[in-house]
């Protein structure tokens, strides 16, 4: 149960950000579409935005990864644990 409340939790919280960036994309675009600037002006203002919006995306991706890393060895330990008590039991049953 504690897993399932963490999941959502933390697919909530990617949600929230995911739409957080979004909306600074856009409010970022917006104003400098309408903002008093030269093209050239403008354009270095986008590729700063784009750059930075791709390294928060990379971040992003990255704790994404580490945090899969992390709930894999958890499964994986607690299949262990679950193996190792069958055999347990098993051996108890067989009487070795």
């Amino acid at each position: 149960m504690d897993d399932s409340r963490d999941d959502e939790t933390r697919r909530v919280a990617r949600t929230f950000g995911l739409g957080l960036l979004i909306g600074a994309a856009i409010g970022a675009g917006a104003a400098l579409l309408l903002a008093p600037a030269t093209g050239q002006a403008t354009r270095r203002q986008l590729r700063r935005g784009a750059r930075k919006l791709y390294e928060r995306g990379e971040d992003s991706l990255h704790d994404l990864m580490e945090d899969s890393d992390r709930k894999a060895r958890r499964f994986a330990q607690r299949g262990f644990k679950r193996g190792r008590k069958l055999v347990a039991d098993a051996r108890d049953t067989v009487g070795w």
